[in-house]
């Protein structure tokens, strides 16, 4: 089939070249990939699988916990190992083997994960040692691991620290498997990096917003780059894309699946492509007006971040005093507040620099936009 428009793929050749690198030494360490929100983290990954590990050499289990919902050890269990709890254990053979999407167990195997006699770990170790012994390198690569938070099985023990410490086991100790974690949210990685000791164990790789000149090669060969035929950009629109979206991928993908329904003869007519803009500008101011509402602690602190942000791209903890010290926030809560924009992707956080940032361009327009009407509505 021949789409009007199709996902891509722009240059990350030094995050190819790290992950190329990683990937052939032995097992040794997890691997964090961070980023802000639709910098491409999950695209990355896929192209990576898709050029660099297909063929038989590699047995990759990958997991997007965005797209599954886990509340509970059974979701776990049903996602990691692919149980389907619909049928009756006494509608099939005891000896028969499962074809499962993650694990090949047998029912018996089923049967003492379904009753927590075994330990769901052991059994993916013992899963993972069988592929190892067949000369081919298992993989392990979780997107948005956060979803697993709050989740516990066999009394108190903590899903995701017993996770991280299986992890840890397979990598840095048994080098049985590599394990990659991805996450938009930052402050979730620090948080589960200084948590479960991992200071050791692990590396980083930042998957950032693409540069303007990755930009202008993007929107300078449309077709090359996303199969669109039906209309060329001007530099100037070129230009006020990058000036309102900046590099974030998804949202210029998005916003050329807009100006598809706009082209005319090959073109995009200039007040039509401005209005299309100024209405995304719009939607990010509502998304602060919706978030603070008429609190003013939270106005205050987007006011702060707006200001520190016309001086610098990076917000450090030391910038934000002022708010401290006035009293509208204690050191605790304006933590937690950071930390739920974060979880909000507001702003984007690096648990490597201990740095915040607003989430995209976009997001700046709108944060300004919003300080401009509230100053407007004290007059």
């Amino acid at each position: 089939m021949e789409w009007t428009k199709e996902p891509a793929f722009i240059n990350r050749k030094e995050e190819m070249l790290f992950l190329g690198q990683w990937i052939s030494e032995k097992p040794d360490n997890l691997l964090f990939i961070f980023g802000p929100k639709s910098s491409g983290k999950t695209t990355l990954l896929s192209y990576f699988i898709e050029q660099n590990l297909k063929g038989s050499r590699y047995d990759i289990k990958h997991f997007n916990l965005r797209e599954i919902f886990i509340v509970n050890y059974q979701h776990f269990i049903q996602t990691f190992f692919g149980i389907d709890y619909s049928k009756s254990k006494y509608d099939i053979k005891e000896r028969r083997q499962y074809n499962l999407k993650v694990f090949n167990l047998t029912v018996d195997t089923l049967k003492g994960l379904e009753d927590k006699s075994l330990d769901p770990f052991a059994v993916m170790k013992k899963e993972l040692q069988k592929i190892a012994d067949q000369k081919i390198r298992p993989i392990i690569i979780i997107d948005e691991l956060q979803a697993l938070e709050g989740i516990y099985f066999n009394g108190q023990r903590e899903l995701l620290k017993e996770l991280f410490n299986f992890f840890v086991a397979m990598t840095k100790e048994s080098h049985l498997c590599h394990v990659i974690i991805a996450s938009s949210d930052g402050y979730f990685i620090e948080r589960i990096y200084n948590d479960s000791k991992l200071k050791k164990t692990s590396k980083f790789l930042e998957v950032d917003y693409l540069s303007k000149e990755d930009v202008h090669s993007w929107l300078s060969d449309l077709f090359g780059n996303s199969k669109i035929k039906k209309f060329t950009l001007t530099d100037s629109q070129k230009e006020q894309i990058w000036d309102t979206l900046g590099g974030s991928c998804w949202e210029i993908s998005s916003f050329l699946s807009d100006l598809l329904r706009i082209a005319h003869d090959g073109f995009i007519p200039d007040d039509e492509f401005k209005e299309l803009l100024e209405q995304k500008k719009i939607t990010m101011r509502s998304m602060f007006e919706d978030y603070a509402g008429l609190n003013k602690q939270k106005i205050g602190l987007f006011r702060l971040i707006s200001q520190v942000n016309s001086l610098q791209p990076h917000i450090k903890l030391l910038d934000l005093t002022e708010i401290v010290e006035n009293s509208l926030f204690s050191e605790p809560e304006l933590r937690k507040e950071l930390s739920e924009l974060v979880r909000q992707n507001f702003l984007a956080y690096s648990p490597v620099t201990a740095e915040y940032t607003i989430q995209g361009r976009s997001m700046e327009h709108g944060l300004r936009m919003f300080i401009v009407m509230m100053d407007a509505t004290k007059k």
